[in-house]
């Protein structure tokens, strides 16, 4: 298990233009040059992602970053440049996937690119919620100034001029001091570029102070989110509310509650003379993952007090990898295990699969959707499985035998949650191509049986999804009963 580490240490280049206009309001050195090689870690880049892709209202205990780590699979390793195997993605996982890619990298890569050019606190970035149409993420700089960033991303110069027009109009619908469009276009056969563009100044009404405690609060809500930890992210959720002043009664019960569960109860690390709390996750056959936080933020006034660290720390110890950040969160990489049997029922720690709610499959993409069904197809039992095969002229997404009978799978995730007619009418005409193959589509989607009874298939759909994520077992009950 090395999905964090190698990451941590694997660096990408990407050219970046900056407005003139913009020039001025960077915390550089440099205020002249407007074309620019910005590096950053593909750690970085994968945590943004999720920390701003996640929904912090939905907390789950999935391990989510696995889900977002499966990008670096469509990212060129060989090369210093940032470049996306567009084609590949586009084979193998569709169009949908593909734009569902472009926007993960178009939102990771504007922080990346913030970070470098406006020296902001790490702990204050967050994810903006509402309704409409708003941007997608801001923050505080270290001289107290809100950020507001409206990120996009595709695969053609064309596509992001058309994007920019949305763009400069999202990025006004949130107060801040500087707003900003960052448009990136992913490449494959040239280093990926981004552009920063036009910062209008609009001033809060809130104190700089009350505004980094907010943000911070929010920050942590969708970071654990992210890092699977539903219990603490639903706390700085609660936290959040408290500081804004809209709490209910009922919710800062419950929020004490959860302080006193997780002070208490709660696994507790000892790391550099510092106590995490936090959860356990298999996230593989013996080895697993330790996420968690600085107990200090845990209370009001330790929150309100606390200060970032120095610097990230990277260490390894007794055989497992600590990654300590500078707001207090720490993961640990784990291959032994043993080392906490004092703190953690070792025997009772779940793989991060377990763990997962149909709101969860939503937020896939199709690689991490695939990924996901095939462990489900082992844990069910099912034998010779393969992925992406081609089988009399028929591109399979997953093969797979059980009880000497041979399934095939089609998958289908969308983030629209609506699925065309087309697509039911090609999988069924696979079945008229080849009567003896049994025929699964998989979707997220929540399939109208109306419009689908004379279709000889079996489908796999929304409700179907959710009564799989309660219990395994019912994907072989459901795929028993569409056979008889």
């Amino acid at each position: 298990m090395t999905f964090i580490r190698n990451i941590s240490t694997t660096y990408k280049t990407i050219s970046v233009e900056i407005d003139p206009l913009l020039l001025p309001e960077l915390d550089t050195d440099d205020k002249e040059t407007t074309t620019r090689d910005i590096t950053f870690s593909l750690y970085k880049l994968i945590y943004h992602i999720g920390s701003i892709q996640t929904r912090r209202f939905a907390p789950s205990n999935r391990l989510k970053f696995l889900d977002k780590s499966d990008l670096i699979e469509k990212i060129y390793s060989n090369i210093d440049e940032f470049r996306v195997r567009i084609n590949d993605i586009r084979t193998i996982n569709g169009s949908e996937t593909l734009t569902a890619i472009s926007e993960d990298f178009g939102v990771g890569i504007s922080v990346v690119v913030a970070e470098k050019l406006f020296n902001i606190k790490r702990s204050t970035i967050q994810k903006i919620y509402g309704t409409g149409r708003r941007p997608d993420w801001k923050c505080q700089t270290r001289n107290n100034r809100v950020l507001v960033v409206e990120a996009k991303g595709s695969i053609s110069m064309q596509t992001s001029r058309q994007q920019e027009v949305d763009a400069l109009v999202q990025k006004t619908k949130e107060s801040g001091d500087v707003k900003v469009a960052s448009l990136t276009v992913l490449n494959e056969n040239s280093a990926s570029t981004n552009r920063f563009l036009d910062p209008p100044i609009e001033n809060s009404d809130i104190s700089p102070m009350m505004e980094n405690h907010i943000l911070r609060a929010g920050h942590y809500a969708s970071v654990f989110s992210f890092l699977g930890n539903s219990k603490l992210s639903k706390y700085y959720s609660q936290m959040r509310k408290r500081l804004e002043g809209s709490i209910s009664p009922y919710e800062q019960e419950e929020k004490d509650d959860t302080f006193r569960e997780l002070r208490t109860n709660d696994p507790t690390i000892y790391f550099e003379n510092k106590a995490f709390v936090g959860s356990f996750y298999e996230v593989e056959n013996g080895k697993n993952i330790f996420v968690g936080v600085d107990r200090e933020l845990l209370s009001y006034s330790g929150f309100i007090e606390f200060n970032d660290y120095d610097n990230d720390t990277d260490t390894f110890f007794e055989g497992n990898q600590y990654l300590l950040f500078k707001d207090g969160v720490l993961i640990v990489e784990i291959e032994r295990i043993e080392m906490f049997s004092d703190i953690v029922r070792v025997d009772k720690i779940k793989n991060y699969q377990n763990k997962i709610t149909v709101s969860d499959i939503d937020e896939m993409n199709g690689i991490s959707f695939s990924k996901y069904f095939v462990y489900l197809l082992e844990r069910n039992g099912f034998t010779n499985i393969q992925e992406d095969l081609a089988i009399e002229n028929l591109r399979i997404d997953i093969a797979a035998n059980f009880n000497s009978t041979t399934y095939y799978f089609e998958l289908k995730i969308y983030k629209n949650k609506k699925i065309s007619r087309n697509v039911i009418d090609q999988i069924d005409a696979y079945r008229r191509k080849s009567p003896n193959k049994n025929f699964i589509l998989v979707t997220n989607v929540l399939v109208n049986r109306e419009i689908v009874d004379d279709i000889n298939f079996t489908i796999i759909d929304r409700d179907s999804l959710k009564k799989i994520a309660k219990n395994y077992r019912n994907l072989i009950d459901l795929l028993t009963v569409n056979s008889d």
